[in-house]
């Protein structure tokens, strides 16, 4: 087993860089296969792990060598990035920031719950193995207590739903209003559920893929319009309100798709909520007349709103991501530990074999052989405690502790 600070992780989020910054270097699924694909045949990255989401992009590997491992991962993924907007763990601070992003505390919106599935998917997507595997298991685990056994996820917060409270600062209630919702991946969806929920007037859905959009509208039943892309000018144009939820490369609503003479002659603006990483919605869309738009970073300062009232159930998870830091520790010590108890149960089983043949001169009754496997069995159960009491001691909690605090203090706040 590799010494844990050859566990590196390297990345960047809302909390180092802006969005024109992040989009540069969100990583899709397929790339992301690709690039752990060629990391792992050079031999200094074993397994790996890429994560990325609309507010950030990091790489998880084990690897042969923790230094080199460090900048190979940021040749891979962040050539040329200035070094304010990286971050870079090693060892157990590659665990604590892991667990503390499962947990939803290192999330744009504290406490959201998506990041549990995406961190599933970045795991199914990874290379990885004995390292990772259990690691990624347990962190996903201890996002599920974290929101089970603590008040962080009361409110069901969520990008979603905060970027619809900057909209609707904007445009005022969402009654007898209409929508439009480019998209109907995770994100869409939840958009327009929660539009649906605060009594949208009408709403239209809308894919690159018709079938899809129709597919979507029909789940979210109660009249929901759905329409491919090609109908987007004209459903921008009828919209209050319009929300883009894609992926891709290139922006997707450009200012030439646009109707400028009817846009300009509007009595209160279009509000266009892009939530998409690299963003779909053309920075020339902003200045057109008649046309707000809004991204990822325009949501910091009700974020902040929302964090400053729920400082207090971001520390009732602090004891719980210690712990789980400390239990991740103790196993993976005793995993070490693998080669030496297989000796020691050969061992005991020799000695226990030898030693009745010299007692009974190899003529053991049932009895005999009863008791001798029983003595084995205990004595072998005093030696493999210790082992474990051995493990749980390699690192105290207290000691933990004053780790993740000091971890903790050093973070940087989010990115202007």
């Amino acid at each position: 087993m590799h010494a844990i600070e050859d566990l590196v992780l390297v990345g960047m989020s809302q909390r180092t860089a802006p969005v024109a910054v992040r989009e540069q270097y969100a990583v899709s699924e397929e790339d992301a296969r690709a690039l752990l694909q060629q990391l792992s045949q050079g031999g200094l990255v074993e397994e790996g792990v890429v994560l990325s989401t609309c507010n950030r992009t990091e790489i998880l590997a084990s690897t042969t060598d923790g230094t080199q491992g460090a900048a190979a991962l940021r040749g891979a993924l962040f050539r040329n990035v200035e070094e304010r907007h990286i971050y870079s763990f090693r060892g157990v601070e590659a665990i604590m920031h892991l667990f503390r992003v499962a947990s939803g505390l290192d999330s744009l919106v504290l406490g959201e719950t998506e990041i549990l599935g995406q961190l599933k998917r970045s795991l199914e997507a990874g290379v990885t193995g004995r390292q990772l595997t259990p690691l990624y298991e347990q962190a996903i685990t201890v996002g599920k207590r974290v929101r089970r056994e603590t008040s962080i996820g009361e409110g069901s917060l969520s990008v979603a739903r905060v970027g619809l409270e900057v909209a609707a600062r904007a445009i005022g209630r969402f009654e007898q209003r209409r929508a439009v919702v480019v998209g109907a991946g995770e994100t869409g969806m939840l958009v327009a559920r929660n539009l649906a929920s605060a009594s949208i007037g009408s709403l239209c859905l809308m894919n690159r893929t018709p079938a899809r959009s129709a597919e979507a509208a029909l789940d979210l039943g109660g009249g929901v319009e759905s329409a491919g892309l090609e109908r987007l000018p004209e459903e921008f144009e009828a919209a209050d309100l319009a929300v883009v939820c894609v992926d891709g490369a290139e922006p997707l609503v450009n200012a030439a798709d646009l109707n400028r003479k009817a846009l300009a002659k509007r009595d209160q603006p279009l509000v266009v909520l892009d939530l998409s990483v690299p963003r779909a919605v053309s920075p020339e869309v902003a200045g057109l007349d008649g046309v707000i738009v809004y991204d990822l970073d325009a949501l910091l300062p009700v974020v902040e709103e929302h964090r400053a009232g729920r400082a207090a159930a971001a520390e009732e998870v602090t004891p719980i991501l210690i712990g789980e830091v400390h239990k991740f520790l103790s196993l993976r010590t005793f995993a070490a530990f693998t080669p030496a108890i297989e000796e020691l149960k050969t061992g005991f089983a020799e000695e226990r074999e030898q030693l009745l043949d010299r007692i009974t001169s190899g003529q053991a009754t049932a009895r005999e052989l009863e008791l001798a496997h029983a003595m084995e069995r205990q004595l072998l159960h005093l030696a493999l405690s210790q082992l474990k009491e051995s493990a749980r001691q390699t690192q105290s909690t207290a000691a933990l502790e004053r780790a993740y605090l000091r971890f903790v203090d050093g973070l940087p706040g989010d990115a202007g």
